[in-house]
């Protein structure tokens, strides 16, 4: 295995821990708080340098369900740590109160995305 698809994998791994922590630790909580953003970027960050990392062995990009999905489901993500920043810079309760319900859907569906990931890269 190339050593930049182990770093990948490795990074993408962290991602879906990060993103973990930071969904189910808001989830449970049932209000946004700042060090759960904390977590929303540190996924975020992995997420963005394993997408980085894995198209750089490839020399054009496919679009299968695995990348379709998978740059949704990080778009997502960037939607709601974005969103997320919002709502704890102008501490809107409403926000705040309700991001869990977001949140956890999104994740669902990055969850799906990784494990095409997977799938495909088991192949």
């Amino acid at each position: 295995m190339p050593t930049v698809i182990l770093i990948a994998v490795i990074t993408i791994v962290a991602a879906l821990i990060f993103y973990s922590v930071a969904v189910w630790w808001n989830w449970l909580n049932k209000r946004l708080k700042p060090r759960h953003l904390v977590f929303f970027y540190l996924g975020l960050g992995c997420d963005i340098l394993a997408t980085e990392l894995m198209s750089s062995t490839i020399p054009e990009v496919i679009y299968d369900l695995h990348t379709i999905v998978g740059l949704t489901a990080l778009g997502l993500m960037l939607v709601v740590t974005v969103s997320g920043t919002y709502a704890v810079y102008r501490n809107s309760d409403r926000m705040l109160n309700n991001f869990h319900k977001v949140g956890l859907p999104i994740w669902f569906f990055w969850v799906v995305s990784w494990l095409t990931g997977v799938v495909v890269g088991i192949q």
